[in-house]
């Protein structure tokens, strides 16, 4: 398959949290019962690809809002259910691969701005490494700043103006002005969060309150900043009436990502003769739509918005600068 075949097939996926995001790993971690998925060499959050899959594919079964999606095109591009008992050897592979969705953007707790998110070199290379397998034209991989290791960089000199330390998190950071990083605001806040109803404003603010840490500051905000909810089951006192209502299991807690975590993923769709048809459904299916991915759907947790870069893709209006009065200047705007 040629490269520019290959290229009208992959796209970057955006997943930009709603409500906080639990997809959970297999074992326990400290306290924590309910960790969730991290990668063994980094420590940083992760959503395995075999879990991005299973919420794509239920998204389709659930059906979008433009795009009625058969049974058989959901075998065809996801794969067919894991096969059991009777079905054992009736399976098929699917023509969409879909990567892990590594972090981009962590939101951190800071005395300026309520709060900003903070990136790395690592995951910032890591992004511009899933740009070079998009199709020509959107391509660019923008410079990644150079980063200390136990400094950081911000994006809009609200950040660095008077004062060169902040308050992050649990850590203290001295922070200095990037245009690289400003650059990368540009382009996540239109390409990550978009400038849809009700989500301007946080794409303006992502171009404000983008930082970026060195590799001794970001794995302990990879531990710290993260959710611990303690919760209980409590007893439905069919057994005994007197116990309704009482604690029956518990306490245990579960992790989870904050909401405006912002994660990425690859997806690349393989050729059979269908795939531009298949794109389109997929572009439909995604593209600024709201699915759930993880566990405790029914808690409210697991909403993600979608945004993909790619072919078929249709570029949003521009995302407005910082106003400049409330000492949020501008961001570099970036072209694809």
């Amino acid at each position: 398959m040629s490269g520019a075949r290959r290229g009208r097939s992959e796209w970057l996926l955006y997943l930009y949290a709603e409500s906080p995001l639990h997809a959970g790993a297999a074992d326990s971690a400290g306290v924590v019962d309910l960790p969730i998925q991290r990668e063994a060499g980094t420590g940083y959050p992760v959503v395995w690809g075999q879990s991005l899959k299973g919420a794509l594919r239920q998204a389709a079964r659930d059906g979008g809002q433009d795009v009625a999606w058969r049974d058989n095109d959901i075998a065809s591009v996801f794969g067919s259910q894991p096969p059991g008992g009777a079905d054992a050897g009736s399976s098929q592979a699917g023509l969409l691969s879909v990567g892990d969705a590594q972090l981009v953007a962590l939101p951190v707790p800071t005395l300026r701005h309520t709060f900003a998110w903070v990136t790395s070199d690592l995951a910032l290379s890591r992004l511009a490494r899933k740009h070079t397998l998009l199709p020509d034209g959107l391509r660019e991989a923008l410079p990644v700043p150079a980063l200390a290791k136990d400094t950081g960089l911000a994006a809009h000199e609200a950040w660095y103006g008077q004062e060169n330390q902040e308050v992050i998190g649990p850590m203290l950071v001295s922070l200095g002005e990037s245009t690289e990083l400003a650059a990368w605001a540009a382009r996540l806040a239109r390409d990550a969060i978009g400038a849809g109803p009700g989500l301007e404003a946080f794409a303006t603010k992502m171009r404000a309150d983008l930082l970026a840490v060195g590799q001794d500051v970001m794995p302990e905000l990879n531990r710290e900043c993260t959710e611990v909810t303690a919760r209980v089951q409590l007893n439905d006192g069919q057994e005994d009436e007197a116990k309704r209502k009482t604690v029956e299991h518990g306490p245990f807690y579960s992790e989870y990502l904050p909401a405006e975590t912002v994660l990425a993923a690859s997806l690349s769709l393989r050729p059979d003769g269908l795939e531009e048809l298949y794109a389109a459904e997929l572009v439909q299916l995604l593209h600024g739509r709201l699915i759930q991915v993880g566990g405790d759907e029914t808690l409210g947790k697991g909403l993600v918005w979608c945004r993909m870069v790619g072919p078929g893709v249709t570029d949003d209006a521009p995302v407005p600068a910082p106003d400049a009065g409330t000492g949020a200047g501008t961001g570099t705007a970036v072209a694809s």
